[in-house]
């Protein structure tokens, strides 16, 4: 992943978690990591995982794209697409499972 995408992640973390009124600390105490984790993610030292971004949407009220739109590589888009093929994919194993 480009530095340059790194920090627009850190950037859009940065804005959606002040949009609703966290502190880093209270984010890093959602998120289970120190105040000093979410700096770095959001300065764009840090990368997050996929994991990480969906709690970070769900804390901040953002779906996962928000943090891969507009950006200048289609990295974190295409992991967004497979994470939800392979979703659905579990889904119909699952009640394909459940007919038998």
């Amino acid at each position: 992943m480009s530095t340059s995408h790194t920090k627009n992640i850190g950037k859009k973390i940065k804005k959606a978690r002040k949009q609703i009124g966290l502190s880093q600390k209270e984010l890093a105490k959602h998120l289970k990591v120190s105040d000093k984790t979410v700096s770095s993610y959001e300065v764009g030292r840090a990368v997050p995982s996929f994991k990480t971004l969906q709690e970070i949407g769900q804390v901040v009220h953002k779906p996962i794209n928000y943090f891969g739109e507009n950006s200048d590589s289609p990295d974190l888009d295409l992991q967004i697409k497979i994470k939800t093929i392979e979703r659905e994919l579990l889904e119909i194993k699952k009640l394909l499972k459940d007919r038998k």
